[in-house]
């Protein structure tokens, strides 16, 4: 196995509000028990209600930027709170990760709000900060994390970046959108999708090599990208995995592992049948009978598809698993599909010490 490009960003400090946990200590613990926490809504031109998983504690009313704002604060500042002290004198980078529904407006007043959180946090705050907003969709962690790693290569001065992603499927705008399309999970529409919506926040730091990420700490390796020529979805056409195929593929070579070299596969899987044939077949390309015998985990069978926060949520949960001694972790090739066209990977890489 040959050494992949420097540098890689280590998982430090996280935050997370989720169907099932108001932080990441509580959502880690529920998704251990497996607890669901879905309900049926009825929507105004529909006799048969839809399943949401949605975090009707703290967005019970809201919508818009009150509606986002609600998820993300408290992840924000979990995730500053575990950040007390921070390495070295360099700059950081604030990646504001927004669903693609937003309008700049909106955009603009989230972005504010997130400069109010941040400020009491001196060890954050006092330092030379920028900031990029992106918007995306269920593929935006990845999205996301490609960002941040051209922003390491292009300044060398760059050592934090905090990725503060948001999403939701349960917005009343999207939610309605959605069912008159037919994608939601209904009576007599098992392929739909359960829609969530969640808050996350990860600090990440620069680090020369894998090795030099502390003892039980994770790294996340430049993700792939790939545009997909057509939609996935129910209904569609039998997807062509060679998308996917190619996505996971260029993961594992930029991180510069083999199919041997992974322990835990995950993926935003949710049991929909074009979800299946996808991911079977393009694993069967990429890492073929390993596949079979390496564990998978799907969050989504949780959250619901909970957008551009996914992805964050996923790497968080693993190297969680590991940290609490609940199964050991050593490489997770971990993706995304999203609907529109858009395919991504990525591989998640425990510290050898």
């Amino acid at each position: 196995m040959s050494l992949p490009p420097a540098p890689v960003l280590a998982l430090q400090s996280h935050g997370m509000v989720t169907v099932i946990g108001n932080s990441a200590a509580q959502t880690l613990a529920s998704w251990c028990a497996e607890s669901r926490r879905t309900r049926r809504l009825f929507l105004e031109d529909f006799a048969d209600p839809f399943t949401i998983a949605d975090c009707q504690g703290v967005t019970d009313g809201l919508a818009g930027v009150d509606r986002l704002a609600a998820l993300l604060a408290s992840a924000v500042a979990e995730a500053l709170d575990g950040a007390a002290h921070l390495e070295g004198d360099g700059e950081c980078l604030e990646i504001l990760l927004v669903p693609a529904w937003l309008d700049d407006a909106a955009c603009a007043k989230l972005g504010a709000l997130l400069s109010t959180w941040v400020l009491p946090y001196e060890a954050w705050s006092g330092r030379a900060r920028s900031r990029l907003v992106v918007r995306a969709g269920a593929a935006g962690a990845w999205v996301a994390l490609e960002h941040a790693y051209r922003a390491l290569a292009a300044s060398p001065h760059l050592r934090h970046i905090m990725l503060a992603a948001v999403d939701s499927a349960c917005e009343p705008a999207v939610l309605q959108q959605a069912a008159h399309a037919d994608w939601l999970l209904r009576p007599g529409n098992e392929q739909g999708y359960v829609a969530g919506e969640a808050g996350a926040c990860v600090l990440l730091q620069r680090a020369r090599t894998i090795d030099d990420v502390p003892a039980g700490g994770f790294a996340v390796h430049r993700p792939a990208l790939v545009q997909a020529p057509q939609r996935f979805g129910p209904g569609l056409d039998d997807p062509d995995p060679g998308s996917l195929s190619q996505a996971l593929a260029a993961a594992l070579a930029g991180s510069a592992m083999g199919p041997t070299h992974i322990s835990h596969l995950q993926s935003d899987m949710d049991g929909s049948d074009w979800r299946a044939r996808l991911e079977a077949a393009a694993l069967n390309r990429v890492i073929f009978s390993a596949a079979a015998a390496l564990p998978h985990w799907l969050p989504a069978s949780l959250f619901g598809q909970v957008g551009n926060a996914g992805g964050v949520i996923a790497w968080l949960l693993l190297s969680g698993l590991h940290r609490q001694q609940v199964e050991r972790v050593n490489t997770v090739l971990s993706w995304s599909v999203d609907p529109a066209g858009q395919v991504a990977a990525c591989v998640l890489e425990r510290s050898p010490h």
